[in-house]
């Protein structure tokens, strides 16, 4: 069985942490925080684009220094007529359509 003083500290505890709850809800303003946040999330990832950018044309210009060739991921014309969906999309759009109407018998 734990002793009054064991209880009492215990008791003193929690009234310590609920005093400390209460005073940051007295003094903290959700919305000020959210907008905190969203400003954090925006500014990392913003510096995330940028550097991820930097990286990729440091390591094009380190390709082509060590190398002497162009990066395999530097950007090439596709080439016509890939068959993709698109391409078949616009091939069904160029015929015409078959007439629907019933002719008479």
């Amino acid at each position: 069985m734990p002793s009054r003083s064991d209880v009492l500290l215990s008791n003193l505890e929690e009234l310590q942490q609920d005093l400390l709850d209460l005073w940051r809800t007295l003094t903290r303003d959700p919305a000020k925080e959210a907008r905190k946040e969203r400003a954090w999330t925006i500014l990392a990832g913003v510096f995330t684009a940028v550097g991820a950018i930097a990286a990729r044309k440091a390591a094009a210009k380190a390709w082509g220094i060590l190398t002497g060739e162009a990066p395999p991921t530097a950007r090439r014309p596709a080439p016509s007529g890939g068959g993709g969906p698109s391409d078949r999309r616009a091939e069904r759009a160029a015929q015409p359509e078959p007439d629907q109407t019933v002719s008479p018998v």
